[in-house]
């Protein structure tokens, strides 16, 4: 966990979860309309069974020099506090090693595990940005209001071409918690890790992580009662070791007011 001083923006809104599934991007919304999304969960899994350890996240081979960080679990700060003294910290869904938090989508979705009420945190900030040849741009940033129901939320970035991802480019992600109004550094937790966008192709084998988590979450929002689809997130999530994290409440994704 990293502490930090930051300005936090104005809140914005979170939508209810049907308008939240309508803020997924196009590929997962085709992905998931597909009448085999389903039979797809279990495909990804070694003949004979679907267990956690059988599930491939496609990894990009180690490349030194790229300026990111290979464990997002620890120096990386993936994992912090919270802001009342509850048994589980924010999380980002992501999995431990960077080269596994992948992405074929010009504008993926965020997910991260909110353990707080809403009226437990006096605001929380996303942003993402573009660090090229030793220069960092934000490309996006936006203030989020929660539910109130503590738990997995959805941040989508925005489908302008201004916001788009670039195909084999590292982009650092940042998650901004102020406990207070105080703003003091003891008040605000951070989580941060990255993203890499990849070329699609039938070639890759096993799951690209975003992607996959996204088309598994969209599915759990529409059908939360269906067994099949409830226990595809489950071993999805275990299979990163993030195993304590699928039973909390799917949310859904969050609209925004403000974004830079």
């Amino acid at each position: 966990m990293k502490l930090v001083f930051i300005n936090v923006l104005a809140i914005a809104s979170l939508g209810m979860v049907p308008e939240a599934i309508a803020l997924l991007p196009d590929y997962a919304i085709a992905q998931t309309s597909r009448p085999d999304a389903i039979a797809r969960f279990s495909s990804n899994s070694a003949p004979g069974g679907t267990q956690a350890s059988s599930l491939v996240i496609y990894e990009l081979p180690p490349s030194p020099g790229t300026g990111t960080p290979n464990d997002q679990r620890t120096s990386g700060g993936t994992r912090g506090g919270t802001c009342k003294k509850t048994d589980r910290s924010f999380t980002a869904l992501v999995p431990k090693e960077n080269r596994k938090s992948l992405t074929t989508a010009e504008h993926p979705v965020f997910w991260f595990y909110i353990p707080d009420a809403p009226n437990d945190i006096q605001a929380i900030e996303f942003s993402l940005h573009d660090q090229n040849q030793n220069e960092t741009t934000t490309l996006y940033r936006t203030s989020l209001q929660l539910t109130k129901t503590p738990g997995v939320i959805g941040i989508p970035l925005p489908s302008s071409p201004e916001k788009s991802l670039k195909l084999n480019e590292s982009y650092h992600w940042r998650l901004i918690v102020n406990c207070d109004p105080k703003q003091t550094s003891e008040n605000i937790l951070e989580l941060d890790g990255w993203v890499t966008r990849v070329q699609q192709s039938p070639n890759v084998q096993g799951v690209i992580w975003y992607d996959e988590l996204t088309n598994r979450a969209k599915r759990y929002l529409l059908e939360p009662q269906n067994p099949e689809v409830k226990n595809a997130w489950v071993q999805l999530l275990k299979s990163v070791g993030l195993e304590e994290l699928a039973q909390a409440p799917l949310v859904g994704l969050v609209s925004n007011s403000k974004n830079d």
